[in-house]
């Protein structure tokens, strides 16, 4: 029988960059990839941690994985992998688990284990040192994409932020950032092989360059990016308030190869909240810099992460979180409830919130957001967009905008469109006018 191998990615877009780089260096090396995990001789997860509920999903999954798979054999990796490696280890199947800090193995050992026949084992190998060793970001051996049309370019790794709440600093380290020129070489690479987009991401994305010794900018490396020939759209990734520059706002609404989309964090819309979390803006900043990008990119998808339920949050707390949103221009939300991680200073911190009262907040503020998305959508009915053909059928507009089309049409191609009325998924349904062929 045919040896297989099957990636399962959590968390965030740079953690869906990495995977895709093992994906990538796996394939370059004749192996033969399953459809399924529950089908695959090699399964690698490839784990999330910022909550709880991240972790014990990564644990569902590997239990499902050995109880449909039995002779799988399972390599954890990630940045659960790299906070609490001995937990992962005592689940079933688990062969190896590899930590952060020596993630650019996991390819090979998933290549040994297909290459190799092997019987019962013990407890999994442990590999994982301290990340704070990690002094600088080396561009990945494999350059993947995880699809056929966008592509995810990590520029970035790490954090120096001390979020009160956040547990990733000590699980992905000091911010780090790819040399100018390996980044530029990266999207080169990408465009010569057919990707229409590219996604910078990063863990603190806006801090790209600070560290390096030729000191640069994230907003320099994007000017750079857009030099690329052949380069037909560039998003940004998430990017902290105090890093959205005015030039870079400027620069989306006047060059159209920019994604009309920011995705700017904002936690609470309590300046209380907001010093306790740490998080080093006031509510009056954020809605000053996103009503500036709705005045200079006035179809832009503007999104943001919220957190509810952080400890002490009062009521009044919450409802000013819920008037800001109200009031602003944001169009899309990733809400979660507060999830009290080990090391970190807020679960140290008296008053914690009840889960159910956490768990109505987030519910409140999701369908206050489902309004404020629809109606966003419903002013583009009767508009033309241009968007991009994706794998499962459907297109991707500049603003973020999934668009079911209303007939078949080739992946990987620039559509030009006519938006004809909402899709109950949170998208756009479209008529198609023409192939849209983009000059820059």
């Amino acid at each position: 029988m045919e040896k297989t191998f099957f990636i399962t990615n959590f968390g965030c877009r740079a953690s869906q960059s990495e995977g895709a780089s093992i994906h990538q260096e796996l394939l370059e090396s004749h192996a033969v990839e399953s459809e399924s995990a529950y089908e695959a001789t090699v399964v690698v997860v490839n784990s999330c941690t910022v909550t709880s509920e991240a972790d014990r999903d990564v644990r569902q999954t590997i239990r499902r994985i050995a109880s449909r798979n039995p002779s799988a054999q399972i390599i954890v990796t990630g940045c659960y992998a790299q906070r609490a490696p001995e937990e992962l280890a005592a689940l079933p199947q688990v062969r190896f688990v590899v930590g952060n800090s020596h993630k650019s193995l996991v390819g090979q050992f998933a290549l040994n284990l297909l290459h190799d026949d092997f019987g019962t084992h013990g407890r999994a190998e442990i590999l994982c040192s301290s990340i704070f060793l990690e002094r600088e970001l080396r561009p990945p051996s494999h350059v993947g994409s995880g699809g056929r049309t966008r592509a995810v370019v990590k520029v970035q790794d790490g954090c120096n932020a001390n979020c009160s709440f956040c547990i990733i600093p000590s699980v992905r380290g000091r911010s780090r950032s790819f040399e100018p020129e390996a980044a530029i070489a990266e999207v080169r690479d990408l465009v010569a092989r057919g990707y229409k987009e590219v996604v910078f991401s990063g863990i603190h994305l806006g801090t790209y360059g600070r560290d390096l010794q030729s000191k640069t900018s994230f907003y320099e490396l994007i000017c750079r990016a857009l030099e690329v020939r052949g380069l037909e759209r560039l998003r940004v990734s998430s990017i902290e308030p105090l890093e959205v520059v005015p030039e870079l706002i400027d620069l989306v609404a006047r060059d159209p190869r920019m994604a009309h989309h920011f995705h700017i964090p904002l936690q609470s819309g309590s300046a209380r909240i907001l010093r306790s979390m740490y998080r080093p803006y006031s509510p009056d900043y954020y809605v000053q810099l996103v009503s500036r990008i709705r005045t200079c990119v006035p179809d832009a998808a503007i999104g943001a992460d919220v957190m509810v339920g952080f400890p002490g949050e009062t009521d009044e707390d919450f409802f000013e979180t819920y008037r800001l949103i109200e009031q602003s221009p944001l169009t899309y939300l990733h809400v979660f409830p507060y999830s009290s991680r080990p090391g970190t200073i807020a679960a140290g911190l008296p008053n914690h919130i009840p889960e159910h009262v956490s768990r109505f907040r987030a519910k409140v503020l999701r369908n206050l957001i489902a309004r404020k998305n629809e109606a966003f959508r419903r002013k583009m009915i009767g508009t033309e967009v241009e968007a991009l053909t994706l794998e499962d059928g459907t297109a991707l507009s500049s603003n973020f905008l999934p668009v079911v089309i209303s007939e078949a049409v080739p992946v990987n191609e620039w559509v030009r469109l006519l938006v004809t009325g909402l899709d109950r998924d949170r998208g756009l349904l479209a008529s198609r006018i023409t192939t849209a062929h983009e000059t820059h």
